[in-house]
């Protein structure tokens, strides 16, 4: 059985960890996966918005520390063979820092728990839907360990830094219901409606003008360490990028002529 399922479908990208028995935690061969789906879909054009969930209702249980994954005990955490952790965890923060950046928008679909470093890749993604028994911990103070998967500069960001404190320093549980009250998500739906609000969302993402999100999601992203007047000197180049591009004239003409435009990435 494949430790991670990629479907495409008119533009959405849906990755699927799929190791329920074990809460979908992280093995070698689930990370292998995320990096080339990453490398696959920022590349390819015809890739405009990615979905990250997981199989069973559960979204993750975040890194498996067992040794028995599908990479064997002897390939260390991420399948690169036996190595000094800070390796490890830097190959780790890459390819969520890859998800970060990726260049098109990206959602997490979050069912049941959501815990350590794939709390880190649900936080990394630009939106996050929760269903109504999702459960989120920052577990990591509980094995004794320190902060990774970026949570210590998204935690803080997203809920606060007396809130990301609490979380980080306690390592308990979070529900649904505060988590949207705390603003770490978007969204909470009924369990049995996750998947289809996901995935409808994701397509309203990937039927969108891909340059002008990926220029809004830079800017945003930016936004935190920008002065107003190098905010608005950013719009205004951004702006002059989207006037190069097709969709953005298939949005004018479709004001015009009082219809839903059709956007096709270009």
């Amino acid at each position: 059985m494949d430790s991670t399922l990629v479907e495409r479908k008119d533009g959405l990208v849906t990755v699927t960890f799929n190791r329920p028995e074990r809460k979908n935690a992280l093995d070698a061969a689930s990370w292998a996966a995320l990096d080339q789906v990453l490398t696959e879909v920022a590349g390819n054009p015809e890739d405009r918005a990615l979905l990250l969930t997981g199989a069973g209702g559960n979204f993750s249980s975040g890194a498996d520390l067992t040794g028995s994954g599908s990479g064997g005990s002897s390939s260390g955490l991420t399948g690169r063979g036996r190595q000094a952790i800070l390796h490890e965890m830097r190959h780790v923060g890459e390819l969520i820092n890859r998800l970060h950046r990726l260049p098109k928008p990206t959602i997490a679909a979050v069912d049941g728990v959501v815990v350590g470093v794939s709390m880190g890749l649900a936080l990394a993604c630009d939106l996050i839907v929760a269903s109504d028994r999702a459960r989120f911990s920052s577990v990591f103070v509980r094995r004794g360990l320190a902060l990774d998967g970026g949570t210590s500069w998204s935690l803080p960001r997203q809920v606060g830094l007396r809130r990301a404190k609490q979380l980080a320093f306690l390592g308990d549980w979070l529900g649904a219901e505060q988590a949207l009250d705390w603003g770490l998500v978007n969204e909470v739906v009924p369990a049995e409606e996750l998947a289809k609000t996901a995935a409808a969302l994701g397509q309203r993402l990937a039927a969108g003008p891909t340059t002008a999100i990926s220029l809004i999601k830079r800017m945003l992203d930016a936004s935190e360490s920008l002065t107003f007047e190098q905010a608005v000197e950013e719009e205004a180049r951004a702006q002059h990028i989207t006037y190069t591009t097709k969709d953005m004239r298939e949005g004018i003409q479709a004001f015009i002529e009082r219809r839903e435009p059709k956007f096709t990435g270009e």
